[in-house]
This record gives structure tokens, C-alpha cells and sequence, in this order.
């Protein structure tokens, strides 16, 4: 069976593509919207590590990543604060990432030197920008669903 880490990747790539080609404009010669075996290898390994960090985030909402052969009933739709909790959660995550990786503050995003204006707290995002983190973050039970997998509430959980 394929690890399902490498297909949940994959799945948060093209829905990434599919969200940046729909809703902005982006260069066409941006590395990040690249198929999947073109894509640079640092992107490749950050949408692994956004992939593996799934389980935690589900965690933090007394959630957790089973088999869809589990008797339990799927988590569909995360509510609303926990969208925006976990939503907090990627983009420190991606800081975090980004800057071990070598990349700075700059007013506008270079890949070729690094500089993304988006590297500051969340609080200091546009809403603009954090909807993008919000969008990856509700799309995590479709994404799942696309690797043969589902989210559902930890036993013993009081949310809906």
C-alpha cells in the first residue's frame, strides 16, 4: 500500500494548484503550481511535512486520522474556531519551515533569494493571506478522503 503521508502530499499539491490557479494571479513560471514529479524537491518535502502534521493538528481538536472502515462517522467540516485555531497551527508550522530552510522577511516573495512578505505572526496577516491557511486547513477531511483515509472524533470526545 502506498504511504499514505506521500498521497495525503500529493493531494494538498493539487489542491494547492487548483486554489492558486483559481483565485490569483500567479506567475507562469512559478515553481510551486509545477505537476508533481517537476516539483523542486523543497516543495515536494514541504507538502510532506504539512502532510505529516496533519495528525497533530487533528489532535488538537480531539480528532484523530483512522481507515474508512471505521465505525465511527467521518468529520466532514471542522467548526469554525477549530479552523481557525488549526489555521494558526500551518502557518507557524510553515514559518517555522521556511525559516530553517533559510528564507527571510522581504516586502515581496522571491523564491530565487528567499524573501516572502508573509514570514510575521498571524496577527499580522492580511485575512487575505490567512484564508489560505483556512482553506488548507478545512480541506484537510476531503484530502484525507483522497489518500483512503477519513477524520474522526477521539473516543470520549464532547465536540460535534
Amino acid at each position: 500500500m502506498p504511504d499514505p503521508v506521500e498521497l495525503v502530499a500529493r493531494a494538498i499539491h493539487e489542491d494547492y494548484v487548483r486554489r492558486k490557479s483559481g483565485a490569483r494571479k500567479s506567475a507562469p513560471d512559478d515553481p510551486s503550481l509545477a505537476a508533481w514529479d517537476d516539483l523542486p524537491d523543497d516543495l515536494r518535502h514541504s507538502n510532506r511535512a504539512q502532510a505529516a502534521d496533519i495528525a497533530g493538528k487533528l489532535r488538537a481538536v480531539s480528532c484523530e486520522i483512522a481507515p474508512k472502515t471505521d465505525p465511527r462517522p467521518p468529520v466532514r467540516d471542522l467548526a469554525p474556531e477549530e479552523v481557525e485555531m488549526l489555521a494558526k497551527l500551518e502557518h507557524d508550522r510553515w514559518e517555522a519551515e521556511r525559516r530553517a530552510d533559510g528564507w527571510v522577511y522581504g516586502p515581496t516573495r522571491d523564491a530565487a533569494s528567499k524573501r516572502s512578505p508573509y514570514l510575521v505572526p498571524w496577527e499580522e496577516l492580511s485575512e487575505e493571506v490567512r484564508d489560505l491557511d483556512r482553506d488548507a486547513v478545512r480541506a484537510i477531511p476531503r484530502l484525507l478522503d483522497e489518500a483512503g483515509l477519513i477524520a474522526v472524533r477521539s473516543s470520549g470526545s464532547t465536540r460535534p
